[in-house]
C-alpha cells in the first residue's frame, strides 16, 4: 500500500516544547508516511492546534486532519479561537490518559499516543563526571544543600510581572518557601526563559536560589533558552525536580527528569499520573512540603527512580509509539477512520471555523464602530441569584468598553443578541425571530434539573433555543459541558467562560486580616433555600463545630433553621462584599453547582474556600482552598487550612472581569460579523 502523503506542522520555531514534539513525531512517522507540502498532502498532521487556523479552507476541507492535544482539552475549551478548530479535526491525538478521559467526556474523536522524549539527549551522568563538577562550580551551586529544580517559564507572555498560573510558579514558590521556613537546607535551581516572577518572589522572601542563565530585566525568551545538553546536566545535579502545574499536557520535564534518573514529584496533571509512582503526586503545597521533608530525612523517593526510568524507556520514545501511529495511518489509508463533516463557506450549513484572516478582519472591522448588543435576561435588583449577579457585572463591563448595551428589546438595529439560558421572555423573543433572522450568542447554565432537582423541561427548551439561534455557546464550567454531553446535547461551537464578579464590589481592599489570636470566622451564603445548596451540611456542622475556636455566619436563605450559626437575611451586593471581607474562610456544601458566583465572590474578597468536591467547585477554587466529600472531613480540613492560611490565600486565582468581558466581546463581534 502506498504511504499517505502527510504535511507536518505545529512547531513555533523557538526550539522549545512544540518544536521538540514536531521533531520527535516526524521521527516516529519517518517509516510510515511520505512527507509532503501542504498543497499536495492527503493528511495534515499538526502537533499544535493554532497552526490549523492558518490552513486554507479548501485544503482543510479536503485533507484528513490529525492534531495533537498538547495539553488538557478542558483548558483549550476556554479559548474562543479553539472552537473553530474543533470542527475541523478528524482525529485528536490524546497524549495522556487524562486527555483521553476529557476527550471522551465531551465527545471529541481521539486515539491515545503517549508523549515522547529523546533518551539520547536526556540520560544519567555519573556523579563523578567532571562535566557536572564544572557546571556546578560555574554556577556556584551549593554541594551541602538539597537542590530543588524547576525549569518552567513563569510568565504567560511578554508581561513578565504576571505569572503563568497554569505552570504554577506561585505553587513552586510556596513549596520552597515552606521548606526554607521550616529550617531545611534547601536551594532552588531555576533554568529557562521568563523566570522573572519567581526570581522576584524568592528575593523578596530571602529564599536561596540560583538562576542558570543571563540575568536580564527585559524579556529573555531567546537569550535563556538552554541547550538540551546543558538541561540534561542540570537534571543530573538535582536532588529533586518539582513540577507544580495547575494544568498540563506533559510536561516534558517529567520525561526528561525520569530519563536522567532523577527524583521527581508533581501535581496530578497531564502525564504525571501515567508516568510517576502515586507516592510522587501531591495536590497542595502543604502535601509537597511534607513529601520533600520526608525525602530529605530518609531518601524514600529514590525508590521510585527505577520505575520512572523504565516507564520512559518502554512507553515514551519515538520507537515505542511508532506502532500506534502506523495503526492510525493504516486505518486512514483504508478509509476505516470516520471523518467529521466539513463545510465550505458557500454551503448552507455554517463552516466549522472561519479562516484566521477572516477572524482578524471581523474583529478589526469593529474598531472605531459601536457594537449594539441586546442582553436577553430578566434583571433583578440585588440581592438575587448568582446568574443575575454575573449578568449585571457583564453589562457594566461591556458598557465600559464602549458597547451599546440594551436589554430585552426587539429592534432592527441590534447587531447581536446574548441570550441567558432560558431566563428571559422566550415567547416574546421567538415571536420577534419569526419576522427577521437573528444572530445570537447563547450562555448556558445548569443543566437546570441537576441544580434544582426538577425542571428538566427547561433544559429541553434551552437546547432547542441553542440549536435554532446560537452562533456560539458559552458554558460556565467543564463540569457543565460534561453533564450536557452525558445528556446527548450538542451545544453549538461551545467555549467555556467562567463567571466572575464586579471588582468594584467584590475585592480584597480593606479586608480584616487573619489573626490567629481570635476565633476563625467561617461564612456561607446562598440566595436559594433549596436543600441542595448545603443547608443539611451546615446544620450538621453546627452540632460538631468547636465553638470556642470558630464563629460561623450564614447569609441568605437556608433550608434548615440554625441555633448557633449566626443567620442573616440576604443583603445587597455591597453589604455582602463587606461581610465577606470581615471573615476568614468561605464554606460551601452546595451540590451540582456548575459555576457558583457565591464561591467566586468569596475568592475575590480573599477568602480561601472549603468546598464540597462536586460540581464546578474544584475548577473554580483550584489551589485556593480544600475539598471535602463527607461532612466528617470538614473539621480536619479546617485544621489544615488554618495552619497554612496565608499559603491558600496567596494561591487564590479569580479571572478578572476584563478577561471575561473580552472573551464575550470576541464571540459577540464574530457573531455580528
Amino acid at each position: 500500500m502506498n504511504r499517505p502523503k502527510v504535511h507536518m506542522t505545529g512547531g513555533d520555531g523557538t526550539g522549545w516544547a512544540l518544536d521538540e514534539d514536531l521533531r520527535l513525531t516526524r521521527q516516529a512517522l519517518s517509516d510510515i508516511v511520505e512527507f509532503s507540502d501542504l498543497d499536495h498532502c492527503e493528511v495534515i498532521h499538526s502537533v499544535w492546534w493554532e497552526s490549523l487556523l492558518r490552513v486554507p479552507e479548501a485544503i482543510a476541507v479536503r485533507a484528513f486532519v490529525v492534531c495533537h492535544m498538547s495539553g488538557e482539552p478542558f483548558r483549550y475549551l476556554t479559548l474562543p479561537q479553539h472552537r473553530h478548530v474543533v470542527g475541523l479535526v478528524d482525529c485528536w491525538i490524546a497524549q495522556t490518559a487524562e486527555a483521553a478521559r476529557q476527550c471522551r467526556a465531551v465527545g471529541l474523536p481521539h486515539i491515545v499516543v503517549p508523549y515522547t522524549t529523546d533518551v539520547a539527549k536526556f540520560h544519567p551522568i555519573s556523579a563523578g563526571d567532571t562535566v557536572l563538577g564544572e557546571l556546578g562550580r560555574t554556577w556556584r551551586l551549593p554541594t551541602d544543600r538539597y537542590l530543588l529544580g524547576n525549569f518552567h517559564r513563569d510568565s504567560a507572555g511578554f508581561d513578565l510581572s504576571i505569572p503563568k498560573r497554569t505552570k504554577g510558579p506561585d505553587i513552586f514558590c510556596e513549596i520552597v518557601r515552606g521548606l526554607h521556613r521550616e529550617g531545611h537546607a534547601v536551594h532552588a535551581v531555576l533554568a529557562g526563559p521568563r523566570r522573572h516572577w519567581v526570581r522576584k518572589r524568592f528575593a523578596e522572601w530571602g529564599v536561596p536560589y540560583t538562576f542558570v542563565g543571563q540575568l536580564m530585566e527585559e524579556d529573555d525568551y531567546q537569550t535563556n533558552m538552554l541547550p538540551q545538553q546543558v538541561l540534561n546536566q542540570l537534571y543530573n545535579l538535582l536532588d529533586l525536580c518539582v513540577v507544580s502545574s495547575r494544568s498540563e499536557g506533559g510536561p516534558r520535564t517529567l520525561m526528561e527528569a525520569a530519563a536522567a534518573r532523577r527524583k521527581v514529584i508533581s501535581t496530578p496533571v497531564g502525564l504525571a499520573p501515567d508516568l510517576l509512582d502515586p507516592s510522587c503526586l501531591y495536590r497542595t503545597p502543604v502535601e509537597a512540603v511534607g513529601m520533600i521533608r520526608r525525602d530529605i530525612q530518609t531518601n524514600y523517593l529514590s525508590g521510585t527512580v527505577d520505575t520512572h526510568y523504565r516507564n520512559v524507556l518502554t512507553r515514551h520514545r519515538p520507537e515505542a509509539v511508532a506502532a500506534l501511529f502506523r495503526d492510525i495511518y493504516d486505518r486512514i489509508g483504508k478509509g476505516a477512520m470516520a471523518r467529521k463533516p466539513k463545510w465550505t463557506s458557500g454551503d448552507a450549513a455554517p463552516p466549522p471555523r472561519p479562516p484566521a484572516g477572516v477572524i482578524r478582519r471581523v474583529l478589526k472591522a469593529w474598531r472605531g464602530h459601536t457594537l449594539k448588543v441586546c442582553l436577553w435576561h430578566r434583571f433583578f435588583a440585588p440581592p438575587y441569584g448568582g446568574g443575575n449577579q454575573f449578568m449585571l457585572a457583564l453589562r457594566k463591563a461591556l458598557r465600559r468598553r464602549g458597547v451599546c448595551v440594551v436589554e430585552n428589546q426587539l429592534r432592527d438595529d441590534i447587531d447581536v443578541y446574548l441570550l441567558n439560558s432560558v431566563h428571559f421572555d422566550v415567547e416574546q423573543f421567538l415571536e420577534f425571530s419569526r419576522r427577521r433572522p437573528l444572530r445570537a450568542v447563547h450562555r448556558i447554565d445548569g443543566p437546570i434539573h441537576l441544580i434544582r432537582g426538577f425542571d428538566r423541561e427547561k433544559d429541553e427548551l434551552c437546547f432547542d433555543l441553542n440549536a435554532r439561534f446560537a452562533s456560539s455557546t458559552v458554558l460556565q464550567s467543564t463540569w457543565t459541558y460534561q453533564r450536557i454531553a452525558e445528556m446527548s446535547y450538542k451545544p453549538v461551537k461551545p467555549v467555556i467562560i467562567q463567571n466572575t464578579v464586579d471588582p468594584d464590589i467584590f475585592h480584597r481592599r480593606g479586608r480584616v486580616p487573619f489573626d490567629g489570636s481570635r476565633k476563625i470566622r467561617l461564612i456561607a451564603t446562598s440566595w436559594s433555600n433549596n436543600a441542595r445548596k448545603g443547608g443539611p451540611v451546615y446544620k450538621w456542622l453546627e452540632r460538631h463545630l468547636d465553638w470556642d475556636r470558630f464563629d460561623f455566619t450564614f447569609v441568605g436563605n437556608a433550608s434548615e433553621p440554625f441555633e448557633r450559626i449566626r443567620s442573616l437575611p440576604a443583603v445587597p451586593s455591597e453589604q455582602l462584599g463587606a461581610l465577606l471581607r470581615q471573615h476568614d474562610v468561605y464554606l460551601t456544601a452546595s451540590q451540582n453547582d456548575p459555576c457558583s458566583n457565591a464561591v467566586i465572590e468569596a475568592l475575590a474578597c480573599g477568602l480561601p474556600v472549603l468546598y464540597r468536591n462536586d460540581g464546578g467547585h474544584p475548577e473554580l477554587v483550584g489551589s485556593g482552598g480544600l475539598p471535602f466529600s463527607e461532612p466528617e472531613e470538614i473539621i480536619s480540613q479546617l485544621d489544615v487550612m488554618a495552619s497554612n492560611y496565608e499559603v491558600f490565600q496567596r494561591l487564590i486565582v479569580v479571572p478578572t472581569m476584563d478577561e471575561v468581558a473580552d472573551k464575550y466581546l470576541t464571540l459577540l463581534k464574530e457573531a455580528a460579523g
